[in-house]
């Protein structure tokens, strides 16, 4: 597996890296992109634990909703509007 690490600001990385083996019917590679705020150093890091559970087969894709509950208030709706 590859990746790659792109400077987007002071302390803001853009990782690369493919997501999983070729689509067999298309034959495209599945890139994905991971922003991460912190050092270069922890952004290598991070990028070869994202690569290591590409490589295992653990990595699952983060989804809109998952995202809606980490950041929803306690007393708001799961659809997102208060």
């Amino acid at each position: 597996m590859k990746g790659c690490i792109q400077r987007r600001g002071k302390m803001s990385f853009r990782l690369k890296f493919e997501a999983a083996e070729r689509d067999p019917v298309t034959g495209k590679r599945k890139t994905k992109y991971q922003t991460f705020r912190g050092t270069r150093k922890e952004a290598q890091v991070k990028l070869a634990e994202l690569v290591a559970a590409v490589g295992r087969g653990t990595y699952v894709e983060p989804t809109k909703l998952d995202r809606c509950r980490v950041y929803r208030r306690p007393n708001q709706a799961v659809g997102g509007r208060p």
